[in-house]
């Protein structure tokens, strides 16, 4: 009796976790879309093989392949000065030792980006060519790759996986345990999706936050189709689990207590802030449930209705996207 149990729990996992694999939607055929060959120009890699005693003298030789970087470094002497200082900062010198040991090779990072920007250009074959650049950011866990115009520029020290480096930094384990090469890209195209859609309003309801955040992750999944639900949503596999057993109760919860049309910013925290767990319901349940509720709005919406990606991104009437998603986990 026990085995039949167990064969049935895991059966009924498997179908709950199939739900949550990629759309059909998103099986798309890209055969016809030129791949673009992407390489990530390594500014910080540059920088620091510079020697020391020559840096002033030689540094300028590499403005013009790192324009963006450099700005108006070019003529500005103190500005210069400040570049010398940061390259030959120890601290920074060991976090570039690191992103060495580390990214030995970016060539499957490179293939993994020329294959989501594939998939862009099919959704949007008017989109202009991006260039790429790695550098060091000196840990700035706020902005691990920023797109300024048509330019990715990606803290590759935000990608070390196990380091000591993040434990000495005070960075919290739920966090740090993200930040490996597997999250790069898809925290890529999640930073380039905030530029397509229309600027956040950290004070809406829970509702519009929800699917704010369900757009976002839906578009990682369109970009990089066989990406893992734990990659994407950054949660572990018990935490999936967590999920899979409890989306009903948890959506039931939203209904019962009408939080989803309220501002109210305690409720809006609980249920979007990041942490180890979400403490008014489980230390099992992960945090961030609202993205995993709106992910979940979101993929209905576009398995029952005729929207384009670009549609869907640019939709602002989030009731309408609730009803025509017809979004009711079952029990």
């Amino acid at each position: 009796m026990i085995i039949k149990k167990a064969i049935f729990l895991a059966i009924v996992i498997l179908t709950f976790s199939a739900c949550f694999n990629n759309s059909g939607k998103l099986d798309i055929d890209i055969s016809d879309i030129d791949k673009p060959k992407v390489e990530i120009l390594q500014y910080g890699k540059a920088m620091f093989a510079i020697p020391q005693d020559k840096f002033m003298d030689s540094v300028m030789n590499y403005a013009e392949k790192f324009p963006l970087l450099f700005g108006e470094s070019q003529s500005d002497s103190a500005a210069l000065l400040q570049l010398n200082s940061f390259f030959s900062d120890p601290y920074m010198k060991e976090l570039n030792n690191e992103v060495r040991d580390e990214f030995v090779t970016i060539s499957d990072i490179e293939e993994e980006f020329s294959s989501a920007m594939q998939h862009y250009k099919y959704y949007f074959p008017e989109s202009r060519t991006y260039n790429f650049y790695s550098y060091i950011s000196g840990l700035d866990l706020q902005f691990p790759i920023k797109v300024i115009d048509n330019n990715f520029l990606i803290g590759l020290d935000l990608y070390l996986g196990e380091t000591k480096v993040y434990d000495l930094s005070g960075f919290p384990k739920y966090k740090s345990k993200w930040l490996k090469r597997e999250s790069l890209v898809a925290d890529a195209m999640s930073e380039l999706v905030m530029g397509i859609m229309p600027e956040p309003d950290p004070s809406a309801n829970l509702i519009h936050q929800f699917i704010e955040q369900g757009k976002r992750l839906y578009f990682i999944q369109a970009m990089i189709p066989t990406i893992s639900d734990s990659v994407l949503l950054k949660y572990e596999k018990g935490q999936i689990e967590w999920c899979i057993k409890n989306e009903a109760r948890l959506w039931s919860l939203m209904i019962e207590n009408q939080f989803l049309f309220k501002n109210d910013v305690a409720v809006q925290k609980k249920f979007m802030d990041d942490g180890p767990f979400t403490s008014i319901l489980s230390s099992a349940a992960p945090a961030r449930l609202g993205q995993f509720i709106g992910w979940r709005i979101i993929t209905n919406y576009m398995d029952n209705n005729d929207v384009s990606l670009a549609d869907l991104l640019l939709e602002t009437d989030d009731q309408k996207i609730l009803k025509k998603s017809k979004y009711k986990p079952e029990r």
